[in-house]
């Protein structure tokens, strides 16, 4: 992303051509480095029967791609005897309220104290499962008809996903 990002503005700046080629080429190189290392991971997956079955299972679920199965899968693999409360807290998506001090009356937020890398990809996971996963669709529209903030279904579709994922995983 930092690449890209250079290049971009390096780009809209009408920056030198020899900086352009070899950004250029730095994010060919982390763009092979990066199929090589999920090939990697994928082949690790399918020489044992239990992750095998985990993948299968978790990446039936419309909206989660391969990536996100993966990453599901080092979660649950990390947390083996985490229940969903855990889960939800390890993915940053735990509601946190303000209950002291001076302004208690502020909307309640998710804490994001869990990784950054669960939230985008269950996020990015989200976006297709509201338009393509007649489950969670139905879930997401009765929340928004609800009177719920967009951002607070989201939240709540991802935290279903994960709870989801980890049932089919176990």
């Amino acid at each position: 992303s930092m690449f890209r990002n250079h290049l971009e503005a390096v780009s809209r700046k009408d920056g030198d051509i020899y900086i352009i080629k070899s950004l250029k080429k730095e994010i060919s190189k982390f763009d092979k480095k990066e199929k090589e290392i999920i090939q990697n991971i994928k082949q690790i997956i399918s020489n044992d029967k239990k992750l095998s079955d985990g993948y299968d299972n978790i990446i039936s679920i419309i909206g989660v791609g391969e990536i996100g199965t993966i990453a599901l899968i080092y979660l649950f693999i990390k947390y083996p005897d985490a229940n969903k409360k855990q889960l939800t807290s390890l993915a940053g998506l735990d509601p946190i309220e303000f209950n002291s001090g001076t302004s208690i009356n502020r909307k309640t937020k998710i804490s994001k104290a869990g990784s950054k890398l669960y939230r985008g990809v269950l996020f990015m996971g989200v976006m297709s499962a509201v338009r393509f996963n007649p489950d969670m669709k139905i879930f997401y529209e009765r929340l928004i008809d609800n009177h719920k903030h967009t951002t607070v279904a989201q939240v709540a579709v991802m935290r279903k996903i994960l709870v989801i994922a980890h049932a089919l995983f176990k």
